[in-house]
C-alpha cells in the first residue's frame, strides 16, 4: 500500500512522511505525475514542455527550509558563489578600511618583510621571533580563552591561527617562499597600492579562504567539504538575521534544516550522534574559524555556560555587508 505524504513515516519517529523519510526528489516526482495525469497532451513534445514548466517555477519557489530562497538561489549559492551577480555579489575593492583578526597576522606578516626579503626557517616557516612578537600581539589584541599565556610559541605552528594567516597570503598570491627567504609577490604590491590597501587585498583574501584553503585542515574533524562548499549559504543567515545576538544553536538549527542529508556524512558513535557531530564540526569550522578569523562575526561565550562546553552567541559585523551583497 502506498504511504501518503501525510502519513506517519514508517521508520518510526513520529514525524509525517513528508517531513522524514520522503526525500525532495521523490516529492517532486510524486507532485508532477498527479498533475501530469490531469492533463492532456497531444504530443511528447506538449508532456515535455509541460514538466519543464513545472521543474522551472518549483526551482523558483521559496522554500521555508532555505530561509526564503528557491532551489535554485541555493544551487547557485553551493556550486557558482562567486559567479552569479544577479543574486550575489562580492565588491573586489571594499568602500571602508576591513578590520579582521586574520587582518591582524597579515599586517604582522607584512611588515617584517623589506625589499631583502625575511629569513624562513629550514622546514620553510616563519622566523620564530616574528612568530612570537605576532602571537603575544595577537593574543593581546583577541584573548579567545584563557590558556594562551600558557602557550610557548616556538614556531609558526604554535600560533596556528598565524600559520594559517601565512597559508592564506602563499594561496591567494601574496607572499612567495623563494631560495629560503619569504617576500611580498608583485600581485601584493600591485593591489596594495592600486587598491587602498587593506580594502583591496580582503576580498582576495576571503576568496581565497573560501575557495582554496581546506577548512578542515587540523581541526580534527572528517573533511566533510560539504560544510566549506555551503559557506554563502551561512553568510545568507547572518546577513538575514546577524543584527541581533543569537546563540550558536540558532544558525546550526537553521544549517541542519536546509540540509538535512548531511548527517549521513558522518557516523554516529558511542558518545554523539551523527547531527551532533555535524553540528559541533559546523559550529567550529564556519562560526570560530571562518566567521570570527575573518571578521564577519562577533562571536561570545554565554556568560554561565558549562566549563568543558560553554555555548556561544552570534551577531553580525560591518563588514559582513560590505564584502558580500544579496540581491534577493
Amino acid at each position: 500500500m502506498k504511504i501518503g505524504r501525510n502519513d506517519p513515516c514508517p521508520c518510526g519517529s513520529g514525524k509525517k512522511y513528508k517531513h522524514c523519510c520522503l526525500s525532495p526528489a521523490t516529492a517532486v516526482s510524486d507532485d508532477l505525475q498527479a498533475l501530469l495525469a490531469e492533463q492532456e497532451f497531444n504530443s511528447l513534445e506538449q508532456a515535455q514542455a509541460f514538466a519543464d514548466k513545472f521543474m522551472q517555477q518549483r526551482n523558483q519557489h521559496p522554500k521555508d527550509d532555505f530561509q526564503g530562497l528557491s532551489p535554485e538561489q541555493v544551487h547557485r549559492m553551493l556550486h557558482f558563489p562567486f559567479d552569479t551577480p544577479a543574486f550575489f555579489e562580492f565588491p573586489e575593492t571594499l568602500a571602508l578600511q576591513p578590520e579582521a583578526p586574520v587582518l591582524v597576522l597579515v599586517r604582522s606578516i607584512t611588515d617584517a618583510i623589506d625589499e631583502k626579503g625575511l629569513k624562513a626557517t629550514a622546514k620553510g616557516n616563519l622566523p620564530r621571533k616574528l612568530c612570537q612578537e605576532a602571537a603575544a600581539s595577537y593574543w593581546s589584541e583577541f584573548p579567545e580563552d584563557d590558556i594562551h599565556h600558557l602557550i610557548r610559541v616556538n614556531k609558526e605552528e604554535d600560533c596556528a591561527d598565524l600559520h594559517i594567516a601565512r597559508v592564506l597570503m602563499e594561496l591567494a598570491g601574496f607572499l612567495r617562499n623563494t631560495k629560503g627567504r619569504f617576500y611580498l609577490t608583485r600581485k601584493y604590491h600591485q593591489m596594495a597600492t592600486t587598491q587602498s590597501g587593506l580594502a583591496g587585498l580582503y576580498p582576495t583574501i576571503l576568496k581565497t579562504c573560501c575557495t582554496d584553503f581546506n577548512w578542515a585542515y587540523r581541526d580534527g574533524y572528517e573533511d566533510i567539504p560539504f560544510i566549506q562548499q555551503s559557506f554563502l549559504f551561512t553568510l545568507y543567515l547572518l546577513h538575514r538575521h546577524g543584527n541581533d545576538w543569537k546563540p550558536s544553536r540558532f544558525y546550526e538549527d537553521c544549517f541542519v534544516q536546509a540540509f538535512p542529508m548531511i548527517c549521513d556524512e558522518v557516523e554516529a558513535t558511542t558518545y554523539y550522534t551523527a547531527e551532533e557531530h555535524i553540528r559541533s564540526c559546523y559550529s567550529l569550522r564556519v562560526l570560530h574559524r571562518f566567521l570570527h578569523f575573518m571578521g564577519l562575526a562577533r562571536v561570545e561565550k554565554i556568560p554561565g555556560g558549562k566549563l568543558f562546553s560553554p555555548e556561544y552567541r552570534i551577531v553580525k559585523l560591518l563588514l559582513l555587508d560590505e564584502v558580500t551583497r544579496f540581491n534577493i
